[in-house]
Parts: C-alpha cells; sequence; structure tokens
C-alpha cells in the first residue's frame, strides 16, 4: 500500500511541477521521469513495475523504449539427421538487447516514417536489420533471414523480454505507461528513451537509464561467477562433493 501511495505522490508531484513551468520553457521538449531509476534483485525477485510519466504537446505522439544490456544471442535449428534431431545451424546476433520494450500513443509505422523508425531501432524487426550477426551456414530461398529474426523475436515475446506496451494520454498534457521487469531480468544498465513525434517526425528526444543490480548473497554469488570464474567453478565441485557425502550419512542412518 506505502509503495502504491509512494508512486501515485511521485506521479501527481511531477505533474504539478509541470503544469507549473511556463510553455516556453517546456515547449517541444519532452520531460518525463519513472516511479523506480534503481530496482534490486534478491533471492525472492519476482519481478518489477515501473511507471514511467511525463509531459506532452497538444497533437504530439510520445514513443518509449526501454533497451539493454547487450549481449550475444545464440539461436539454433534442429535438423534430423539418420533419425536423430541436432542443432546443426546457429546464428549468434551481437550486442542484442537482452530486454526491448517499446510503448507508444499510436501504432508507430502510422506516425513515424520508415526511416525513422530503422534509423532509431524504434521496433523489433527493424532493429534486428543493422545488427551484426555471425553464422555457420548460408542463406537461401528456403532458409531466409528475415525467418530468423521471426523466431528471435518470438523467443524474446514468450519470455517477455521484447514486449509492447502502450502511452495513455490524459488531456494532451500527460503520458502515462507502466513497464514489467520480468524476475530472470538481467543485472545491468538499461537506457530509457521518451521521443515526441509531430507529422512523422521527431521533434524532440530524452533518455535517462534504470540500473537493475543484484544485492545480498545473490549478488556475491553472481560477482565471483563473473569476476573470479575459476575459484567459483571449484567452490562448486567442492560444495557438491559435501552435499553428496552429507546426503549419503543421513540416508544411511535411515
Amino acid at each position: 500500500m506505502k509503495i502504491i501511495f509512494k508512486n501515485l505522490l511521485n506521479f501527481f508531484l511531477i505533474f504539478f511541477i509541470f503544469v507549473l513551468l511556463s510553455k516556453n520553457i517546456y515547449g517541444n521538449q519532452a520531460y518525463f521521469d519513472l516511479s523506480d531509476s534503481e530496482i534490486e534483485i534478491q533471492t525472492n525477485f519476482n519481478g518489477k513495475e515501473v511507471i514511467i510519466f511525463g509531459l506532452t504537446e497538444p497533437n504530439f505522439d510520445t514513443i518509449l523504449t526501454i533497451k539493454g544490456p547487450n549481449q550475444n544471442t545464440v539461436i539454433n535449428k534442429k535438423e534430423r539427421f539418420f533419425g536423430l534431431w541436432i542443432n546443426s545451424k546457429r546464428m549468434i546476433y551481437k550486442d542484442l538487447p537482452s530486454i526491448f520494450f517499446v510503448a507508444s500513443s499510436s501504432p508507430i509505422d502510422e506516425i513515424l516514417n520508415q526511416d525513422s523508425i530503422i534509423k532509431k531501432s524504434l521496433y523489433f524487426e527493424e532493429s534486428l536489420l543493422n545488427l551484426v550477426t555471425q553464422r555457420n551456414f548460408n542463406f537461401n530461398e528456403d532458409n531466409k533471414s528475415k525467418n530468423w529474426n521471426k523466431n528471435l523475436i518470438k523467443i524474446k515475446k514468450n519470455i517477455n523480454f521484447f514486449k509492447e506496451y502502450n502511452i495513455k494520454i490524459v488531456d494532451d498534457k500527460l503520458f502515462q505507461t507502466r513497464v514489467f521487469f520480468p524476475p530472470n531480468t538481467v543485472p545491468g544498465d538499461y537506457e530509457k528513451n521518451i521521443f515526441q513525434i509531430n507529422n512523422k517526425k521527431i521533434i524532440s528526444q530524452k533518455n535517462k537509464k534504470i540500473v537493475i543490480k543484484k544485492t545480498g548473497l545473490g549478488n556475491k554469488i553472481f560477482n565471483l561467477a563473473h569476476d573470479k570464474p575459476i575459484f567459483y567453478g571449484i567452490f562448486c565441485i567442492i560444495f557438491a562433493i559435501f552435499s553428496g557425502l552429507f546426503a549419503a550419512t543421513v540416508f544411511r542412518r535411515w
């Protein structure tokens, strides 16, 4: 209840601050804020909803994107050989955002031209066009890059890492949307960009960051695994051996 009250208080506070500002100060500029700029992932983390809100101009449309952190993503295709299904083809997408959320006040392809959508990577398909990839096969009529991109997007959508939201516009002045970071969100920095659109042109752009980090014991284990993988591997082996010996001792007594 306290969290909901805090979010509503922040929402209305920002709204009244912006309303009191002169139009000459914020004309054609995208002003926005969010309920949480830092999210902590603990062992009981079940995901987190973030409210994003701000001011817009009358008759303007708004587009929001949240992306990050970038990492290589591998997609495999299985084929049947001698009765067995094996991963025969592989595509690696270089520096692909692990999460890509997009929200808009109207359908993006209706409020912005295709060149701008591609240039700013404002939608799932267009964001893959200029992405560097690595593969162990050649494309042909039966195996096109477009099919691989569609499968990648489908996989990402199924785990809620690629997701589309709607932006609500109130009285042609205030916009708001809610996005949800799933429980398996990757720690790191997430870029948030707000675009103000008018007559199919980007009038202004603002950006902020959300920092998602592990805390507590989970953070120590995470850092150990990434900073000192050899020690982490030795620790896991020793832990597995002692766990096995302990379990064997307990069951022997029974």
